[in-house]
């Protein structure tokens, strides 16, 4: 089940929100964005900021091909395509541009109601993985690079599914 967007908040508090990031904290660039997008981005922020609290925590297979990378997540809406850039360092979360990031090493291609569930679940990995299953998220390597990188990452989750982990 899907959540629906958070109240929303007026734009000038989202964009002194934006422009207040503590110190080594998130950054979130070109915020012209519609109510709507300015929503799922803060609450992605939101999300981020607890998935960087956890990111050690994650398997290095997942998180490691991708520590210091820049990925374009693609998230179609009846509105039409949100890109957002995301930069990754030492495996957390650095950066969001919402017009997506110059030569990413992958695309991430999914819809706004799948972030949602997997932003509010209690099994974010779970749901990640449910949904690479059934096709709602997609992962391609834009470099060769990328790449093998992807392919790794989706071997691993593959050899999970087999294990039943």
């Amino acid at each position: 089940m899907t959540r629906p967007f958070r109240p929303a908040i007026p734009l000038l508090i989202l964009v002194a929100l934006a422009l207040v990031a503590p110190a080594g904290g998130l950054v979130i660039e070109n915020a012209d964005l519609t109510p709507a997008e300015v929503n799922l981005l803060f609450a992605m922020r939101e999300y981020t900021l607890t998935y960087n609290g956890y990111a050690d925590r994650l398997p290095g297979w997942v998180t490691g091909p991708f520590a210091d990378e820049k990925v374009n997540l693609y998230i179609n809406s009846p509105d039409g395509v949100l890109v957002i850039g995301i930069t990754f360092h030492d495996r957390k979360i650095l950066q969001f541009d919402a017009k997506g990031r110059p030569d990413p090493i992958v695309t991430v291609t999914t819809d706004a109601a799948t972030v949602e569930e997997v932003m509010v679940s209690d099994q974010p990995f779970d749901m990640f993985r449910a949904a690479m299953r059934n096709g709602t998220v997609t992962v391609e390597g834009n470099t060769l690079l990328g790449t093998l990188r992807t392919g790794m990452v989706l071997f691993g989750l593959r050899v999970m599914d087999v294990l039943g982990l």
